[in-house]
């Protein structure tokens, strides 16, 4: 009996270490995908501020 109880405890540890290991994962990837989103709309917004850069400079022409 003690040694099926030590078995128990045993594959109950490692259920608990492998179900701690997947939760790591998806969070990390989690994280990973929100970082590669986050650098992409700087870059959307870098885009857009070049694309109205020309615009700014023939306004500040035309106030002249």
């Amino acid at each position: 009996m003690g040694a099926n109880m030590a078995i128990l405890i045993f594959f109950g540890i490692i259920d608990v270490l492998l179900i701690y290991g997947i939760s790591l994962y998806n969070h990390l990837v989690s994280v990973k995908h929100a970082v590669s989103k986050a650098w992409a709309n700087i870059g959307v917004l870098l885009k857009q501020r070049h694309d109205e850069l020309p615009k700014l400079v023939e306004v500040c022409k035309q106030y002249k």
